[in-house]
């Protein structure tokens, strides 16, 4: 899988050269999305107060953030890398450990699709389970 071109976003929403030191978010142009730049959560938590937190993110200027598809979160897994298995030039401070999508798991409604950033894994859990998450913005093409 290719990886993504990813852009630096200032906190006013200006792209910032892959160099800059101060950014709030990663914008995909290729797939018309913009990630945060770091998880949304300091403590573990369940999948359900997390897409709770996402939804009431206000960043950029915008309200319409959101949990990340298990699709859109898979996007970011960069398997040249490892514990973390994400491009640490554009995602900070993030966690060897698994981090929440709102895709619900095909087995059970109660279960959810998240990917591991320790090995770039995929897997579901249950949604009651801790982790960790980072909100996106769907934006266009």
């Amino acid at each position: 899988m290719k990886k993504p071109a990813m852009i630096k976003l200032a906190a006013d929403g200006q792209e910032l050269p892959a160099d800059a030191t101060d950014w709030v978010a990663v914008k995909l142009p290729e797939h018309g999305l913009i990630f945060t730049a770091t998880q949304i959560n300091e403590e573990e938590t369940d999948q359900e107060s997390l897409q709770t937190q996402a939804v009431a993110l206000d960043l950029l200027g915008a309200t319409d953030w959101d949990l990340p598809t298990i699709d859109e979160l898979q996007l970011l897994i960069d398997r040249d890398r490892y514990d973390p298995a994400i491009d640490t030039a554009f995602f900070r401070d993030i966690q060897s450990d698994w981090y929440w999508s709102k895709t619900p798991a095909a087995w059970s409604s109660a279960s959810a699709w998240i990917v591991s950033f320790n090995g770039g894994f995929v897997y579901g859990l249950h949604r009651g389970s801790d982790g960790f998450a980072l909100a996106v913005r769907r934006v266009g093409q």
